[in-house]
């Protein structure tokens, strides 16, 4: 079992438990008040475990915009971005966020279930090019700051200041002689920051243990467990859950990330074919009146006569009190407030079509008031 470098921190504070073959934090108090720490103040993640894959060489522009539906090359130096990796049938191999540090400079930052393959999906393209491909997961250390109050916490923390850096954007920084990429996202709905520590890792976890221990005096430390409660709240949706290799963009509702006036790259053939036909089902959330709706539940239309959809992701919203689901839906069925209903065991919960997120954005999340 793998550890990230904050794992002593964990180990001493929080139920462990094994999510893509590492040893990570479940909870440290509980999920629930974890997650209204971050929609209310501001909470932290070790989100260590995420692969770092660095992409560089003199054609390292004309590779990405060759790999990704994105167009990377236009980026700006300093640009975050959200994208994926498609395989040649238009299925999503995984869900990403590039930083471009500069013209052919990027850094990828991948789901943990599929950091080895993603390097080999990369790697495998690249031979042939001047681009050059390594990962740094475990030489460096990541870091979530998540929440209204997450700009004054890291801004004490490591004494950097923050005003300029908007969202989707980063900045390299230092402090105390070690090298930082602060970037203005997240995945829990939430301004916030993820922090990479570029030389402080698990063989030299000394100085990261440091910055985690400042930050924890002034944030809520959470685990995986109010990670995907948060996420399930916005609508992000996961891998292995939302995404799969057998899943398209469009129906994913993530076709705003396709650039299909891109003239190649990788599924882009058969995302052209895709698109001439009509969707059968779209990815939704809905919103339960009683009972928590789990994975794999089928879902009805409002009469209960035959299934429309299933879970993909369920849980209790702390927040709104409720149970919520992603899912996919017959596009039929998927506008917001039809009735529908979702099979929990021997019964079936009324519920109703929603597009996340689950939550009043005047209130909560990054567009709040």
């Amino acid at each position: 079992m793998k550890e990230t470098s904050l794992y002593k921190y964990h180990r001493e504070k929080s139920r462990i438990t094994e999510f893509a073959g590492f040893e990570m934090p479940l909870w440290y108090t509980s999920i629930s008040e974890e997650h209204l720490a971050v929609r209310n103040r501001v909470g932290i993640f070790d989100v260590s475990h995420m692969g770092r894959i660095l992409l560089n060489g003199p054609e390292s522009d004309e590779f990405l915009d060759r790999l990704i539906p994105t167009r990377a090359a236009i980026q700006p130096p300093g640009k975050s971005f959200y994208t994926l990796l498609l395989n040649e049938r238009g299925g999503i191999e995984d869900d990403l966020i590039v930083l471009k540090n500069a013209a052919n400079d990027y850094l990828l930052v991948v789901n943990a279930v599929n950091t080895a393959k993603d390097l080999e999906h990369v790697t495998k393209r690249a031979k042939g090019s001047r681009v050059g491909v390594s990962e740094i997961t475990s030489q460096s250390t990541m870091i979530a700051i998540q929440g209204p109050e997450a700009k004054k916490a890291l801004e004490e923390a490591i004494s950097v200041n923050l005003e300029e850096l908007k969202r989707f954007r980063f900045l390299p920084y230092t402090a105390s002689g070690h090298r930082f990429l602060i970037s203005r996202t997240g995945y829990t709905g939430e301004d916030g920051f993820e922090m990479i520590i570029l030389d402080s890792g698990v063989e030299k976890p000394r100085f990261a243990l440091e910055v985690w221990d400042g930050l924890a005096g002034r944030a809520t430390p959470c685990g995986l467990g109010a990670r995907d409660s948060l996420r399930i709240e916005a609508g992000y949706p996961l891998y292995g859950q939302e995404l799969d290799e057998n899943t398209n963009p469009f129906e994913a509702d993530l076709s705003w990330v396709v650039a299909m006036d891109k003239p190649e790259f990788v599924g882009r053939r058969a995302l052209e074919e895709i698109s001439r036909q009509k969707d059968s089902r779209i990815r939704r959330g809905v919103v339960l009146s009683e009972k928590v709706p789990r994975p794999g539940f089928e879902i009805l239309n409002g009469s209960g006569e035959h299934a429309v959809g299933r879970v993909t992701s369920g849980t209790f919203s702390p927040l709104i009190r409720r149970g919520i689901a992603l899912c996919y839906l017959a596009t039929d069925y998927s506008q917001p407030g039809t009735p529908v209903g979702v099979r929990v065991r021997d019964s079936t919960a009324p519920a109703e079509v929603t597009r996340p997120p689950f939550y009043d954005e005047s209130r909560y999340g990054w567009k709040r008031a």
